[in-house]
């Protein structure tokens, strides 16, 4: 039996490991830091090997331990290369959901001569959007059309009923990953033009945008759409977006907050301070009543939207931080996840969605379109989860099967990958609605 190594036990590992127990016809070994995720996993896994071990320093001894035929790497991105320069040297093929960078990419080369199967960006976003992007493009290139426009938009968010609070967000994912997006750069492509948004800029271009059976919500420019051009084989088109998807009002409050500092990494010293003292100090009037500092920085009124969450979220609460030494990110990072949460009982909510315009070859311009609404399972998985961590799983599965064969670095732009995966996760309940309309 071949075995499969899954490094790291947090949110994601969950769909990921359930899956492989149920269809990968391997043995499993979980290996992670945390003793408390270890121990779910343990709980509700008894036939998968765990061992609590720091991945971060010790995953070349972990690999070399348990010998494993593929390694899933569910690590930060930080660990991607350490991982996998180790999986290289010790000849085992490896899958990670994060972005592939050049450093990964220029192993391509000594995969494919060591015979080695190396995927990344095989996640949610990047992931689930790469495949439903690239299977549309085949299609309409393989029936003679010219692709004018792309999009893709993809958010996880409360569902319309945990949507209880007025951030119109709760975190399915780490505080700090969330506000680290805050401070994102953009780039776009309108009209053959490339269009550059730095510093979190691009949440002053939001628009609205209707999600089939849900409703309007706000998207805004995620990260580099530049390189997609390339990536999907579409240098005809003359628009590429990629963005991300909020519910309305979120993108105002972003653009406040930046404009005051309240994503900046920068230690402070807290000592002694509120989160309304912190406020009035952002507000550049320390000592000043917080509220009123804050509505004359930004001229907007106490009955503003933007106020009234920042009084629910507790930033004019005379309540000590807790810590002495810190970024204003860290404060933000604190009351996010203090209070931005999932109850037990809620379910998160997952929306992809991707467009393409094109031009057939009788000049006939049709837009296709694939949506993806998925929720998640109260008490088991959140949405982010199974989204992310399956199809990582899935393809672990085909690897070890002989299903997915071609050595090499690979993103799943590629039939070999795509197809089968895609297939297989309709089998999970992941599934993207199809739909071409005359324009």
């Amino acid at each position: 039996m071949k075995t499969v190594l899954v490094l790291g036990a947090g949110r994601v590992s969950g769909p990921c490991i359930d899956y492989l127990v149920r269809k990968g016809n391997c043995k499993i070994v979980v290996a992670d830091v945390s003793e408390p995720n270890i121990s779910v996993v343990a709980k509700h896994f008894p036939s998968v090997e765990t061992v609590v071990k720091d991945v971060a320093k010790s995953a070349k001894e972990i690999i070399e331990s348990f010998a494993p035929d593929l390694v899933i790497n569910l690590m930060p991105p930080d660990l991607m290369l350490p991982v996998a320069l180790i999986c290289l040297e010790k000849k085992i093929n490896m899958i990670h959901p994060a972005y592939l960078d050049k450093e990964i990419k220029e192993l391509d080369k000594q995969c494919r001569d060591s015979g080695l199967i190396f995927i990344t960006e095989l996640g949610l976003d990047p992931g689930i959007d790469h495949m439903s992007a690239a299977k549309s493009v085949k299609k309409i290139h393989d029936d003679g059309g010219r692709v004018r426009s792309f999009s893709s938009y993809c958010g996880a968010l409360p569902a319309a009923d945990a949507n209880t609070n007025p951030w119109g967000y709760k975190l399915s994912w780490s505080p700090s990953s969330l506000i680290g997006a805050s401070k994102r750069t953009a780039r776009i492509i309108k009209d053959n033009e490339e269009i550059y948004w730095p510093d979190g800029t691009t949440y002053e271009h939001v628009e609205l945008y209707e999600v089939p059976t849900l409703g309007a919500f706000e998207i805004y420019a995620n990260g580099d759409s530049v390189p997609y051009r390339e990536f999907y084989d579409i240098p005809e088109a003359k628009d590429i977006y990629r963005g991300t998807i909020r519910y309305p009002g979120w993108c105002e409050t972003i653009c406040h907050l930046n404009s005051i500092g309240f994503f900046e990494e920068e230690k402070q010293d807290t000592k002694g301070l509120t989160y309304a003292g912190f406020t009035a100090r952002q507000a550049g009037s320390e000592g000043a009543d917080a509220k009123e500092a804050l509505c004359k920085v930004l001229n907007v009124k106490p009955w503003s939207t933007f106020i009234l969450r920042m009084d629910w979220l507790g930033f004019f609460e005379d309540r000590p931080i807790p810590f002495e030494t810190g970024s204003a990110r860290d404060v933000v990072s604190c009351l996010f996840g203090e209070k931005l949460v999932f109850l037990p009982e809620e379910k998160d909510l997952v929306i992809l969605c991707d467009e393409i315009e094109f031009e057939l070859a009788d000049g006939k311009r049709q837009v296709h379109k694939s949506t993806l609404i998925d929720y998640g399972v109260p008490g088991k998985w959140t949405s982010i989860s199974r989204t992310t961590g399956i199809p990582p799983a899935v393809a672990a599965r085909f690897i070890l099967e002989g299903r997915i064969m071609t050595p090499g670095v690979h993103v799943p732009t590629i039939p070999e990958i795509y197809l089968p995966v895609l297939e297989e996760l309709k089998t999970e309940g992941i599934c993207l609605r199809e739909e071409t309309l005359e324009i």
